[in-house]
């Protein structure tokens, strides 16, 4: 039966709709510049109509639900391509810095060391009785020897910075992983009482978005609206449980490695991609292969110059190292050396004006390291630097190829869920008008009513 009261009711659920439906359109215009934000929709439907003798009245509208834009397929390819982007980022970082530590092609580096130094011993095979020429190589050898202890110490000073990112990005992760579980936890309780959670789920991609760039994931969600993260294989989140992560170095092998595994739990996690996996194969393999390649070179200096000048002879003495040390830390000249220049022998035996045994110190910078390296000691440095170069170059390219992916999937998934001001601005005004044809036949029934209580 239609009353007055009836149609009073059913106008203030109109005018409750229209109510509901600006706030949203407001709250998407509020958040058009916040990132990660995806457009809510109000989506109405008709009140359960009234089935009277003379046919069925209409009740009027009310709010279904609140419709959350989505582009999965974009939202899962965007995570995986920040996984990408991630770990090539810190490749890039890493390789940038060795860069930085060798610093070559340069005037003053350490390949210009290696030159001098055997340049001055030239210069003692044109004049082999010549002190000032012995104290030129005593100086030069100090220099390159400073160099290779100055290059390995800003290795040993980049792994250190590398662990503490690794050890930071763990952290990180786990205040993430921990920050997910708990929006699983409000999802499911929100949408489980029959409310949206556009919000919360739009805090929650975020965060996995933020994780991916650490860690690469793979989610799956349930029918309740919580998801399940998984690492390596490993379920690090179910609903509101959690498996965090721990970093630790791995003394087993003959190499200490940095490992990360499941906290209080002795199981590796074998990540892939993200910046905890670009830093760790930085730290195990180019930082590694670069500090080895170094060390090969001061202790190919070492045992060469030795084994020749141990052969050599001076009025002052013979059968002296030149150098001592073992690797690019340790390298130095020998004390003896360092104490009396003129024990910088020249000849074999001693003759006067003789100097074959610098010729062929001379002759090592143009000669193979040994029989199974062909390299000469000039050539296994440029090699380093050039294994690094070509590194940093390929890191940089994928770099920006990843760079554009991510831009162009972005750009696709915001033309699906970003806000259209100009859409929002439509829609405002046909609530808006809606809301004040509510009102006005509110007044209508408001002045009805008053009429009959005057009667």
């Amino acid at each position: 039966m239609v009353t007055l009261f009836g149609m009073l009711e059913m106008n203030k659920r109109s005018l409750f709709t229209s109510q509901f439906s600006l706030q949203t359109t407001n709250h998407n215009i509020s958040n058009i510049n916040n990132p990660g934000y995806s457009r809510q929709e109000v989506l109405l439907q008709s009140n359960i109509p009234t089935v009277t003798a003379k046919g069925i009245l209409g009740n009027g509208v009310t709010v279904n639900t609140v419709r959350r834009s989505t582009a999965e397929f974009f939202t899962r390819q965007i995570r995986e391509e920040t996984a990408s982007m991630g770990g090539w980022e810190m490749k890039s970082s890493t390789l940038s810095h060795l860069e930085v530590v060798f610093n070559e092609p340069s005037d003053n580096g350490l390949a210009s060391c290696i030159d001098d130094f055997f340049v001055s011993w030239n210069t003692l095979a044109s004049h082999p009785e010549s002190g000032s020429a012995r104290i030129d190589i005593l100086e030069s050898a100090k220099t390159m020897c400073s160099m290779f202890n100055s290059i390995d110490q800003s290795l040993d000073e980049l792994g250190g910075n590398i662990d503490q990112q690794i050890e930071e990005g763990v952290a990180l992760a786990n205040d993430l992983i921990a920050s997910i579980a708990e929006l699983n936890t409000m999802i499911v309780e929100t949408e489980g009482a029959g409310h949206s959670s556009g919000d919360y789920r739009d805090e929650r991609d975020r965060l996995l978005k933020q994780l991916s760039k650490i860690v690469r994931i793979d989610i799956r969600e349930d029918e309740f609206g919580s998801v399940d993260v998984f690492a390596g294989g490993v379920n690090i989140i179910h609903r509101s449980e959690t498996l965090p992560f721990e970093a630790y170095m791995d003394d087993t092998g003959e190499i200490t490695k940095m490992q990360v595994r499941l906290r209080g739990q002795n199981v590796n996690v074998t990540l892939s991609e993200g910046e905890i996996t670009g830093l760790l194969e930085s730290r195990d393999g180019y930082l590694q292969d670069a500090r080895q390649a170094l060390d090969y070179l001061a202790s190919s200096f070492i045992t060469r110059l030795n084994d020749l000048h141990n052969m050599g002879w001076t009025p002052y003495g013979s059968g002296y190292d030149f150098f001592s040390g073992t690797d690019a830390s340790t390298i130095r000249v020998s004390e003896a050396i360092i104490a009396n220049s003129d024990l910088i022998a020249s000849s074999y035996d001693g003759t006067v004006g003789d100097n074959s045994l610098a010729n062929d110190i001379v002759a090592l910078a143009n000669t193979c390291i040994s029989d199974t390296d062909p390299l000469t000691l000039n050539e296994r440095f440029e090699t380093i630097i050039s294994a690094i170069g070509i590194h940093s170059a390929n890191s940089e390219s994928m770099l920006r190829n990843e760079d554009m992916i991510l831009s162009n999937l972005e750009m696709r998934k915001e033309s699906i869920t970003g806000v259209n001001l100009d859409e929002e601005l439509v829609n405002l005004t046909r609530y808006q008008q809606s809301y004040e044809a509510a009102a006005r036949i509110m007044t209508t029934i408001g002045e009805l009513i008053d009429t009959i209580l005057e009667m």
